[in-house]
């Protein structure tokens, strides 16, 4: 069975640094079918508003640029039929009224509309911003034997320049990879034929909602930072083809390393099946006993 792994994306990326566990489960398993097979991963219900509120986005835009306006029913409206869309009718007759999901639909739409009130947006819809279209995410690029998903979820030109906009509702503190891993959206954009090959006619920008609000942050293209953005990807791919050997011929998901945060396991699809739903310290406790058995078991049996 081909195990190896072909996909980069910041979504696996986060996976991975986050909990290894989790990747495994999300990812490693996508890439053994076929392209008219899906493979059906039951998220979660804050990822399900999530997705939900990234096609809601997109679909506001596009009615946006026809002349039709949202009231703030719609919204809420689309986003519970982004959800309905995306799971079974039996989970959604179980979910519909909970309290839970309104809270959520609720937030989701609050959080949409400080998005439409930050400046990238504003300039949008007031039409400083003339020349800007919505793009697929779904959309790859394939780099030697990587196929990299890293659209922005915006394309927009100011004067000479096409500004990239990527778009996260769960955003991270900031850290020393951000500029790497966003910077990955000019190479995607250079293979596309509507937008420019020239590095410095890009500007890349993220939206991040953290803490609260929308936080705009904005990078420069370099060819060094450029390079050094593919290094970053061909080193992740290697770590994921790593951590998937790591569970071994018999595919033991008792090998692969629990996250180390516990914020991380609070929102995770996962967590009904992991060892960590009772308690992440004692479950890594655990763990390291099993490996340090395995090791001791394989050094005599190799003595």
């Amino acid at each position: 069975m081909n195990l190896l792994q072909t996909m980069w994306s910041i979504s696996r990326r986060k996976s991975l640094i986050n909990c290894p566990r989790q990747y495994i489960l999300r990812y490693s398993r996508s890439q053994r079918f076929s392209k008219n097979t899906q493979n059906i991963i039951n998220f979660s219900l804050n990822d399900l508003v999530i997705r939900s509120s990234r096609k809601v986005i997109h679909e506001r835009l596009e009615d946006f640029k026809n002349g039709l306006e949202w009231s703030e029913k719609m919204i809420s409206l689309k986003i519970r039929l982004g959800i309905k869309e995306e799971i079974s009718s039996e989970r959604y007759s179980a979910i519909r009224n909970s309290s839970n999901l309104k809270n959520l639909i609720h937030s989701a739409k609050n959080r949409i509309n400080s998005l439409w009130n930050t400046n990238i947006f504003r300039r949008i819809i007031s039409g400083q911003i003339k020349q800007w279209s919505c793009m697929d995410r779904k959309k790859f690029l394939s780099n030697g034997h990587i196929d990299i998903f890293c659209s922005p979820d915006i394309s927009y030109k100011i004067q000479k320049r096409w500004h990239l906009l990527r778009i996260d509702f769960q955003g991270e503190l900031r850290n020393p990879s951000d500029e790497l891993e966003s910077l990955a959206m000019v190479n995607w954009a250079k293979k596309n034929n509507f937008l420019p090959y020239v590095n410095s006619q890009y500007i890349v920008n993220t939206l991040k909602f953290i803490n609260g609000k929308w936080i705009h942050n904005r990078y420069l293209p370099t060819d060094d930072l450029l390079q050094q953005s593919k290094q970053l990807l061909e080193k992740d791919v290697n770590e994921m083809n790593k951590l998937v050997g790591k569970m071994g011929p018999l595919l033991n998901l008792a090998l692969i390393p629990l996250s180390n945060n516990r914020y991380t396991c609070k929102k995770c699809s996962f967590k009904p099946s992991c060892p960590a739903k009772n308690g992440l310290r004692i479950s890594k406790l655990e763990q390291n006993a099993i490996e340090y058995n395995n090791a001791k078991i394989n050094f005599e049996s190799n003595g």
